[in-house]
């Protein structure tokens, strides 16, 4: 799961710089789910450049692999994007266990 941030730059009534949490978001594959904050700062169809695919994809190609390369798109300066890759609280947590391997030793004098 891929959980983005959206934060937007602005000028406070002291005239310092501020940022402030605009909106929040998980991608679980090909699903969103905003968590706080305004949806329409997110754009679906936003093309992004992914490695993986070595070409544009948008959220429809790879939800999570558009939302991991999201930040690259918002470098305008008024907004920036953070993209953390967590554990999905949803996800049922599957630990594979192995049987144990017998191994026949002889203790040699």
């Amino acid at each position: 799961m891929i959980r983005l941030r959206i934060f937007i730059n602005e000028i406070g009534p002291d005239g310092e710089l501020t940022e402030r949490l605009a909106a929040e978001l998980d991608v679980r594959g090909q699903q969103l789910e905003f968590t706080a904050g305004d949806s329409r700062l997110v754009q679906v169809g936003m093309p992004v450049y992914s490695a993986k695919y070595g070409r544009l994809i948008d959220f429809d190609t790879d939800g999570e692999e558009w939302a991991r390369n999201l930040p690259s798109a918002y470098r305008s300066g008024a907004l920036y994007v953070t993209a953390e890759e967590v554990a999905d609280p949803g996800a049922s947590q599957h630990v594979e266990k192995l049987p144990a391997m017998a191994f026949a030793y002889q203790h040699r004098t």
